[in-house]
């Protein structure tokens, strides 16, 4: 620092800390008002590892005419969905 520098003065808490302006508008909040990320209910690995339930994702796939009505047939035999059938499907499938 050079000597004919006056000091600057250290970090002080600006009036409006408690509003915290770089968290977006739309995070869950608790019942305390808090975003549920402050909360400790997760954590980093909840976002990094395996999730309890796997979300759903929408996959388009080309598939035969043929292949499509054993799959919608097998669906109405079993009293479930055809996303289901084809899930139980691709579970079922050895891995390579």
């Amino acid at each position: 620092m050079n000597p004919a520098e006056a000091p600057r003065a250290g970090l002080r808490k600006a009036p409006d800390a408690d509003l915290h302006p770089s968290t977006p508008v739309d995070v869950p909040r608790d019942a305390g008002g808090d975003p549920a990320w402050l909360t400790g209910r997760s954590s980093t690995g909840d976002s990094v590892g395996m999730p309890d339930k796997d979300k759903l994702v929408t996959l388009e796939v080309t598939l035969p005419k043929s292949l499509r009505k054993s799959v919608r047939q097998e669906a109405k035999r079993r009293g479930v969905s055809v996303d289901d059938v084809v899930v139980d499907a691709l579970q079922d499938r050895p891995s390579r």
